[in-house]
């Protein structure tokens, strides 16, 4: 009889335990000791042609879902939906930590010819337990190119930006890892929306040092150098690709 009533107590404990637990993960701060993750992302049911990587099982790649979350948090609009003439989004990660620093510069080109650039800077709690990121943090500012937008559009045209692949789809990329993917750093991640009337893409590259050899990789990285120092950003670490540049202003 004692057996039994010590049983009851244990199975009850475990249920208050678990229950409490499900509560718990309400706060995207709180850590688990296993995973709960949250819902995958929604994409839109539409006509516009969508390029969104996925893993070999079918899954979203782990950043789109990020990026989505994020998104969704900053109130921001759905690229997925098409956008009248070219909307841009590099969203930077820097996933040192569990509480990390990241941001976001939206372009916009209408096709009336009106252009703009916001530029947010966050500071995100990154949760494994949800497999989350929760923007605790931003500060919203609006920048604009040194070398005018013409120059500025031009430069997305001849380094290819728009048509980039992922980095993990790479010939190059599959050849250096065997194919595995090279996930076990924590350098910084960059994630490229690009939404026009027709189209929408994903794509995202991670430690440029190792990849540098390879061109796509490159080309991105030359051009983020030009562009964040024509758009007065903070210098990137010094390490993530082994050169420095002067920057103007720091946002």
């Amino acid at each position: 009889m004692k057996k039994t009533m010590t049983i009851l107590r244990k199975t009850r404990l475990i249920t208050i335990i678990i229950l409490t637990a499900l509560i718990l993960t309400g706060c995207y701060n709180t850590l688990l000791p296993f995973r709960i993750p949250t819902k995958k992302p929604k994409i839109s049911e539409n006509a516009i042609k969508k390029d969104i990587p996925k893993y070999e099982n079918g899954d979203l790649f782990a950043y789109y879902r990020f990026t989505k979350q994020k998104q969704e948090q900053l109130g921001l609009s759905v690229p997925e939906n098409g956008y009248d003439s070219l909307m841009i989004r590099f969203w930077y990660s820097y996933p040192e930590n569990l509480n990390q620093y990241a941001e976001l510069v939206e372009l916009k080109f209408d096709s009336i010819g009106k252009t703009s650039a916001d530029y947010i800077k966050m500071l995100n709690f990154f949760n494994p337990t949800r497999l989350y990121e929760k923007v605790n943090r931003h500060f919203d500012t609006i920048v604009s190119p040194q070398c005018g937008w013409n120059t500025l559009l031009d430069s997305i045209q001849q380094f290819g930006i728009t048509q980039l692949p992922t980095q993990e789809f790479l010939p190059e990329y599959i050849e250096i890892n065997k194919g595995e993917r090279d996930y076990g750093n924590t350098f910084m991640t960059i994630c490229i929306e690009v939404s026009t009337k027709n189209e929408y893409r994903f794509f995202q590259y991670n430690n440029f040092e190792k990849y540098k050899n390879i061109d796509e990789v490159d080309r991105l990285y030359r051009f983020l150098l030009f562009f964040r120092e024509q758009m007065g950003l903070r210098e990137n670490d010094k390490g993530w690709y082994g050169e420095e540049i002067t920057t103007g202003n720091t946002q």
